[in-house]
């Protein structure tokens, strides 16, 4: 894995969170400050589209690799060429690449000046992903990750499908309306599951499938992640129900 593309420098993808933030937080607002927002509807759905097409392509991906064939407490590892380990640790270098992808969504906000949608949580949230799954597919392709991979994934392809239907017109945007919450909360729930999984090494006598800091890395990115929605849900949902 280490020879392919951004996986294999030392320097390309800091260079691109360090420009990423760069133009999401300076340039880019100073370039649209005297501008009006751009409109980029078709530009968003074929995004939304795009986003819907890879995420699910990548969970049948995991699917037809055979994610469900192979040890999944406390995994072996076997890399030899063909197998299924060495199938599915390509996965982890697809998903690595979406979450490249992901990052058009915050150039889009800058764009249509939506910069209440550029907040800590949406940096922390990018930022933090492309960082670990970079250092994960680069050191720590194993099969363990797939299990972050598929779900994340899973979770991506049924937010982007809301995003497409909310964005295609409001008699549709009113009938979709009630998924929003459940998009957070599928999130949040998601969290849960990937800190359960990864506390196995801690409790699973001789369960070593990485380092322990490298876990608890892990584990600690995740409940950051999972707090920052919980506050966003409250913040944005339970404010709704009381009014």
């Amino acid at each position: 894995m280490a020879n392919l593309p951004f996986i294999s420098s030392s320097y390309q993808v800091p260079c691109i969170i360090f420009a990423y933030l760069y133009f999401v937080l300076g340039c880019g607002p100073r370039f649209m400050k005297n501008r009006p927002p751009y409109s980029l509807k078709t530009f968003i759905q074929v995004y939304n589209i795009v986003q819907i097409v890879a995420n699910s392509w990548l969970v049948y991906k995991h699917i037809a690799y055979g994610i469900f064939s192979v040890k999944l407490v406390c995994p072996d590892f076997d890399y030899s060429e063909n197998n299924t380990s060495a199938k599915l640790a390509k996965c982890t270098y697809y998903f690595f690449l979406l979450k490249l992808l992901d990052y058009v969504e915050t150039g889009i906000f800058v764009l249509r000046k939506k910069n209440n949608q550029v907040s800590a949580l949406h940096l922390y949230h990018h930022v933090s992903t492309l960082l670990l799954t970079w250092l994960g597919v680069r050191y720590y392709a194993v099969t363990a990750m797939t299990v972050v991979t598929i779900i994340n994934s899973f979770i991506h392809a049924i937010m982007y499908m809301y995003y497409f239907l909310a964005a295609c017109g409001p008699d549709i945007q009113k009938a979709v309306l009630p998924m929003k919450p459940w998009i957070t909360k599928s999130q949040m729930i998601q969290f849960v599951i990937l800190i359960l999984y990864a506390s196995q090494q801690f409790v699973i006598p001789n369960c070593t499938v990485v380092s322990n800091w490298v876990v608890l890395l892990f584990v600690v990115n995740v409940v950051i992640n999972f707090f920052m929605f919980r506050n966003f849900y409250k913040k944005t949902y339970t404010k709704l129900k009381k009014t």
